[in-house]
């Protein structure tokens, strides 16, 4: 076995060694919990854990989209230095040349082998779906090396939905690299989540998807004619801690429907709202003020909490000071009836007044 057999060997092995299989068993049981979830939220008002099963959900699909692209690109690589699926060197065909002069004159000169011409490079599945969402012609050309992070994707893609241009906002996803394409799945949906807190005015709530999917939905899908009905669904359940919709289509999802969706979205949302795609530095920069506002209230909802309970803590001290002194007076009192009525009192009751005995001691 040569070098590039033993190398091929090692690369074919670790992609099948990527835990795709488990991955998707993972997120089959996930999808069983949500739907349990969701009935049991009908009876409560108890999120139970909805919020982090969401989050484990998306965690999961974005680890799944890494693991394709890891895929592909070690098959692209396995294709690159000249093996085939099975790791065997690919098949090198020369073609036979003989002289005019040897056939014998009269025989019929042999039939010149055709060589097939070279297969045109196969479409990146990334190019392809996206053209599929957007409704329009496949996406030609090699990706844009300028797009090298998703950060950039999604400055491009804002510009593009703000602007209203469906075929510029093709051009511009269809030249991205399926990794960065990819990358929107992860970067959009806590900017989704900020910018509908915004536009709603309070953290998204259950009761806010309604209202989402009105200022979201029909733009949306104008941009996105392709695009299934649940993805854009899923993406506001989500962005509104609740669990997605139930599929009744068993096909799984495409892997660039929700990267391509969450980023379009997000333009949509920037769009009603009036702002720009602030940069990646200006992002973290606000993410930590609302991080240090959050530890402030926290803070406060913790002095305040303690501050009830010392309240508390204080009133009972009192109400027992005061128990104890009405227990203590009342002890006297117990005492002098069980011994008999004092010298003083009278047939009235009242201790240390003496009855009048005429109408004249009372007059004076």
């Amino acid at each position: 076995m040569s070098i590039v057999e033993d190398l091929g060997a090692q690369v074919r092995a670790a992609s099948d060694d990527l835990p795709l299989g488990q991955l998707a068993v993972a997120l089959e049981r996930f999808g069983l919990a949500a739907e349990r979830l969701r009935w049991v939220r009908q009876e409560s008002a108890n999120p139970m854990g909805v919020p982090e099963l969401s989050s484990a959900v998306e965690y999961a699909e974005s680890a799944g989209y890494a693991l394709r692209v890891a895929q592909e690109q070690l098959t692209a690589y396995l294709a690159m230095i000249g093996l085939a699926a099975d790791d065997s060197p690919a098949p090198h065909t020369t073609r036979e040349r003989r002289p005019a002069h040897d056939a014998p004159r009269g025989a019929t000169p042999p039939e010149t082998a055709t060589v097939p011409p070279t297969p045109a490079a196969a479409p990146r599945w990334w190019a392809v779906r996206v053209a599929e969402l957007t409704g329009g012609g496949s996406v030609s050309g090699e990706p844009d090396e300028a797009i090298a992070d998703s950060n950039e994707l999604l400055r491009r893609v804002v510009h593009e939905v703000r602007a209203g241009d469906r075929e510029r906002l093709r051009v511009e996803l269809g030249r991205a690299h399926a990794d960065v394409g990819l990358g929107l799945a992860a970067l959009a949906p806590p900017l989704l989540r900020e910018l509908a807190g915004e536009f709603l005015g309070h953290p998204p709530r259950a009761e806010d998807l309604p209202r989402l999917r009105q200022a979201l939905d029909s733009r949306t899908r104008d941009l996105l004619p392709g695009l299934p009905a649940p993805v854009v669904e899923t993406l506001l359940a989500r962005v509104c801690r609740m669990p997605p919709p139930r599929r009744d289509d068993p096909e799984q999802p495409h892997a660039a429907d929700s990267a391509v969706t969450a980023g379009v979205l997000t333009g949509v949302l920037l769009d009603r709202l009036g702002r720009e795609l602030a940069t990646p530095p200006e992002r973290e920069r606000r993410t930590d003020d609302a991080r240090t506002r959050q530890a402030a209230v926290d803070g406060q909802r913790r002095a305040a909490a303690n501050h009830d309970r010392q309240t508390d803590a204080e009133w009972g001290r009192r109400a027992a000071v005061i128990g104890q002194q009405a227990v203590s007076r009342q002890r006297p009192a117990a005492a002098g009836r069980r011994g008999g009525p004092l010298p003083a009192e009278g047939r009235s009751g009242a201790p240390g007044i003496k009855r009048p005995s005429s109408r004249r001691d009372a007059d004076g």
